[in-house]
């Protein structure tokens, strides 16, 4: 009874946001997984605390899951999220909340923690991936995670180059398909080079 009152008060409070809910595991220096103790997410993977260097020999992020159990992933987008200002994990949850209204989340990896790339002068950064099923064409969808960015304050013209931001939403997959337009190239052209993409991304393999 009063582990359910303890949980009662937690979620009222809204305190599964801060970072001592979560459980922190050090991936290498400078690198953490941030894992939610109170709310599991959906992992469709086992989490690897470590593994060894791999190479990345293909543009689509799709073709790192090669085992019959992922072919489903590839009807899926693949999002990568980011953040360095104001409260990140609690914008990151309240995004979850807001992607379900009009999509289906498949699974989302844990939160990594790791240095600022570009101007390093700034506060670290959370990163995670989410697998998200969608009904939108890939247009539709670029807008809509514009739109999401613009209610979480996402200044759209920063004051210098890699400048602090609440959120980041990079569209580094969709449905397996190749699209190179003006505004929209998928799969994301910088994907590959992005630890904080490839390390979520790869260690949930």
């Amino acid at each position: 009874m009063e582990q359910k009152s303890l949980r009662k008060k937690i979620l009222t409070k809204k305190s599964y946001y801060a970072t001592k809910t979560y459980n922190i595991i050090e991936y290498k220096p400078n690198f953490s997984y941030i894992i939610p103790t109170l709310f599991k997410p959906k992992y469709l993977f086992k989490i690897r605390k470590k593994f060894s260097k791999f190479l990345i020999q293909t543009s689509n992020p799709y073709h790192l899951f090669t085992r019959q159990s992922f072919k489903s992933l590839r009807s899926y987008a693949i999002l990568g999220i980011g953040g360095n200002k104001g409260n990140v994990l609690e914008t990151f949850w309240r995004l979850f909340n807001k992607l379900k209204n009009r999509n289906t989340i498949i699974c989302h990896s844990p939160f990594l923690k790791n240095p600022a790339f570009g101007y390093t002068q700034q506060a670290n950064f959370y990163n995670g991936i989410i697998w998200i099923k969608t009904n939108l064409c890939p247009i539709d969808f670029f807008s809509y995670c514009m739109y999401l960015e613009r209610i979480f304050k996402r200044e759209r013209k920063r004051a210098f180059k890699n400048a602090p931001r609440t959120l980041d939403i990079d569209i580094l997959g969709f449905k397996n398909k190749k699209i190179t337009l003006h505004q929209l190239r998928i799969p994301h052209k910088e994907w590959s080079k992005r630890e904080s993409v490839l390390i979520p991304l790869k260690g949930l393999q």
